[in-house]
């Protein structure tokens, strides 16, 4: 007994030795529960267990908030089933950490250092004093928007479905729009399993709150945040009338970049995707849609492939060179501090601006008139590098796994590369069709769901690197032919 207690003290040693140790325990301690449950038998609509591994499958793909799924939602599960997968959804988009520090700090008032040191690794937060504020942002604005995104629902889909199932779907579509996760309940509607968003092409409700909620959710807290205090700041200058206090209040650099980076991304994404799928008539495509439904299903499209994962189009019958772009975009992702995934939108404006300063002959990388530390680019590029790495894996393996199907042209390699992205991006969209890959292929996908959602470098941080050495030697630069 005494060697199992010292053993189990290690074990807990080791897990809250590092902030970001913690949080990937976490994330597993919810994935544990969430597949016991999804593995009882009272959950299906039929009776019957869906067995160990589709349930840890779905699990984990609601945790991360991806949304690939090897069993359709609404035709599986029944209501028990589905409000667990909508509790694993709001866990997986908010964190565990985040969820329990709030609660501390409402109930208790304080919380210890621990404690907020590993909220502050969770939230990605700058400084502890911040952090308060900050938990309460997260909570308020995140049932704040699915709130509003329920109400609109509600109005569409009560009447499809009756007041009971009409407001459940409501709530489930809301908290999975804004958590970025991509599972939706709309698999037993005319249009059949894992129709996704096909058949509402037509419903600019439904469209263009799916797409708020989506970029809302995307968007990141920190931003929120900052656009919170920055109007009541305006507000409280303006109603003391106090002209020098409302020129010196400005947003931050960091929720500049994001917005814009968001709302540049939608735009070019939804203009590409018109431009390629336009003529394509192959399927329920962009091409057989009315002009208006054109545009609707192409900016749907566009924010969704940022970490959704809801379609309203047949992806398999897109074009290669649209995949190519949706890819992109997966792999891109949301904003950092956001229920999203990716590499977020701000490694990949950091990348791009230390392109164009060393193409200028700059020496330091500018981002409007401010210099941008050396260890921020280096760790921009590190996700950058581990993100491909993961993805390209990926794909290569699920070309071995599924090369019968490939054989049988049910789909191309362009396709795993696109469902290797879709997992990475804890996107959810899927041209290949998760469901028919074979065991060892929706395993590979497993671990690169998780990846995604607490990011390699948490991942890397927690479990596998060292802390960092100061060394005291000074060693001689390296010169090394690049070009």
């Amino acid at each position: 007994m005494l060697i199992r207690q010292s053993k189990t003290k290690r074990v807990i040693e080791w897990m809250m030795d590092r902030p970001a140790r913690v949080i990937v325990c976490s994330f597993l301690f919810i994935m544990f529960i969430g597949t016991i449950l999804l593995m009882l038998p009272f959950v299906t609509q039929s009776g019957k267990s869906i067995g160990f591994f589709d349930s840890f499958f779905t699990t984990v793909s609601a945790t991360c908030v991806t949304g690939l799924v090897v069993r359709d939602t609404a035709t599986t599960f029944n209501t028990f089933g589905r409000v667990v997968l909508l509790l694993l959804i709001q866990v997986g988009g908010l964190g565990l950490v985040t969820i329990y520090t709030f609660a501390v700090s409402f109930f208790r008032r304080k919380v210890n250092l621990r404690t907020r040191l590993l909220a502050r690794e969770s939230t990605g937060s700058f400084s502890l004093t911040e952090l308060r504020g900050l938990l309460l942002t997260i909570i308020m604005m995140t049932f704040g928007f699915e709130m509003i995104g329920f109400v609109l629902f509600a109005t569409q889909l009560v009447p499809m479905f009756g007041l009971g199932t009409g407001l459940f779907k409501s709530l489930f579509l809301s908290v999975s729009a804004f958590c970025n996760a991509g599972f939706d309940l709309l698999g037993d509607t005319a249009t059949g399993p894992y129709s996704s968003f096909t058949g509402f092409n037509a419903n600019p409700v439904i469209m263009l709150t799916t797409t708020f909620l989506i970029f809302s959710g995307g968007l990141g807290f920190h931003v929120w945040k900052d656009l919170i205090d920055f109007s009541r700041q305006k507000i409280r200058a303006i109603r003391n009338h106090d002209k020098k206090e409302r020129t010196n209040i400005h947003i931050k650099l960091h929720t500049r970049l994001a917005f814009f980076m968001m709302l540049g991304l939608l735009i070019v994404g939804t203009l590409l995707i018109l431009i390629m799928e336009w003529s394509n008539k192959n399927g329920l495509t962009i091409g057989n849609l009315s002009g208006g439904s054109k545009i609707s299903a192409a900016l749907f499209q566009s924010m969704s492939m940022r970490t959704a994962g809801m379609n309203s189009i047949d992806l398999l019958a897109m074009r290669d060179c649209t995949k190519i772009i949706c890819a992109i975009l997966m792999f891109i992702g949301a904003g950092a501090g956001s229920t999203g995934g990716g590499i977020k939108v701000q490694v990949f404006a950091l990348l791009f601006c230390a392109v164009k300063s060393d193409l200028s002959g700059k020496s330091e990388v500018l981002f409007h008139n401010h210099r941008v530390s050396r260890d921020t680019v280096q760790r921009a590029l590190t996700i950058f590098a581990l993100g491909v790495a993961v993805v390209v894996a990926l794909a290569c393996v699920l070309s071995v796994t599924e090369r019968a199907l490939l054989a049988q042209g049910k789909f191309t390699f362009v396709d795993l590369l696109f469902e290797s992205a879709s997992a990475f991006g804890t996107v959810g969209v899927s041209s290949a069709s998760t469901p028919q890959f074979s065991f060892w292929g929706q395993l590979a996908i497993i671990p690169v769901m998780f990846l995604g959602r607490v990011g390699p470098i948490t991942f890397a941080m927690g479990m596998i690197m060292k802390k960092g050495k100061q060394y005291k030697n000074v060693y001689p630069e390296a010169k090394i032919h690049l070009g």
